[in-house]
């Protein structure tokens, strides 16, 4: 690892966000250290193997709409990481008469896929980064605090360094804990950006992986968005059949919980939750549950979506030193919402630094 003067900025997280802010501060000469808890990068964008059978069991799909992030998806269709999956899925909406209404899928807006999984465009990102960047996996931050003119940044094992600035991508509750731990309190945070911090929060989301034993009954192109009060009685928020997706061999179905839900049994044995999802998702599985289902595998999400977006791509905790919070919390929901956050975030890092 480079020496601590030498570090310019640290990027807490290794998702979408995170790796986006890191090939923007790479583009414009930082030297940069990413560090990321998990064992592999990518956050929310997470794929799956059980046996032969594979999974996206985070964020499901992107779109795009913006230029930037436009470029960033054609560079990465060109590299063969992503491709298109379809113009929309099925709907299940409750009407009016109290029974459920199925509405077709496409609404002409293309949703796009990694290729192998959800994972091949931050893979991608990650593998692009030059070698000014260092990606550091399994290492856990515990404190960001502040020294003089610099970050100062603690590990779980004990490990300290410094840098001249910091993007922080974790999800909003787990960043103003780190500050609290690193002693950037209330009262050393600019106080109206505490405030904006402090009002986001977060629904947790259950990802159930099933193994079937046969091709799901989900419809083409493999995904059922559901409203809170469809058939599945608001259970289910989603539903994607991997197989049908082009990223699994086997038939593999993907049921993410509603949020509803995911609050009311938290905390409940994993079993539990596993036989309510199975029971909810019981229509589009082929079969008696027992016999068609024949794997699972439950992920419990803390920080899914967040339930507020904030307006500006960016919040600076303080500026001298230079640490900015970023995510899909910050002016746009979802893949291409914490992409946009965190180029924002390093271009605004980009210009304090240059202004010292």
């Amino acid at each position: 690892m480079s020496e601590p003067p030498t570090i310019d900025v640290a990027v807490v997280g290794a998702g979408i966000a995170g790796l986006s802010a890191a090939s923007e501060l790479a583009a414009a000469g930082c030297r940069v250290v990413v560090l990321e808890k998990s064992r592999g990068v990518g956050g929310r964008m997470a794929t799956r193997r059980l046996g032969e059978a594979v999974f996206d069991h985070g964020a499901q799909f992107f779109t795009v709409r913006g230029r930037a992030f436009g470029v960033l998806v054609d560079e990465s269709r060109q590299a063969g990481a992503v491709d298109r999956w379809c113009d929309g899925f099925v709907r299940i909406v409750p009407a009016a008469s109290g029974a459920d209404e199925v509405l077709p899928a496409g609404d002409g807006h293309t949703r796009w896929r990694g290729v192998r999984g959800m994972t091949d465009l931050p893979k991608h990102l990650a593998a692009g980064l030059p070698e000014r960047v260092e990606v550091r996996t399994g290492v856990r931050v515990s404190g960001i605090g502040a020294a003089s003119d610099r970050v100062r940044i603690t590990l779980d094992d004990g490990e300290r360094f410094e840098s001249r600035a910091a993007v922080v991508t974790t999800p909003v509750p787990q960043a103003l804990d780190l500050f609290a731990s690193g002693g950037l309190s209330e009262g050393v945070i600019d106080p109206e950006s505490h405030r904006l911090l402090s009002t986001v929060d977060y629904d947790p989301c259950f990802a159930l992986m099933a193994v079937l034993d046969r091709p799901s009954l989900v419809p083409p192109p493999g995904g059922i968005q559901f409203e809170s009060a469809g058939p599945a009685r608001g259970a289910i928020a989603w539903l994607a059949d991997n197989r049908q997706k082009g990223i699994s061999p086997l038939p593999a179905l993907t049921i993410h919980a509603g949020a509803a839900f995911s609050r009311r049994h938290f905390d409940d044995d994993p079993a539990t939750v596993t036989a309510l999802l199975l029971e909810a998702a019981r229509p589009w599985i082929d079969g008696q549950l027992p016999e068609a289902v024949l794997e699972t595998s439950l992920q419990r999400w803390k920080f899914a979506q967040p339930t507020s977006i904030l307006k500006d791509p960016l919040v600076a905790a303080t500026s001298a030193p230079p640490i900015v919070c970023c995510g899909d919390a910050f002016a746009g929901p979802k893949v291409e919402g914490a992409a946009s956050s965190g180029m924002a975030a390093a271009r605004w890092v980009v210009r304090v630094l240059a202004a010292e």
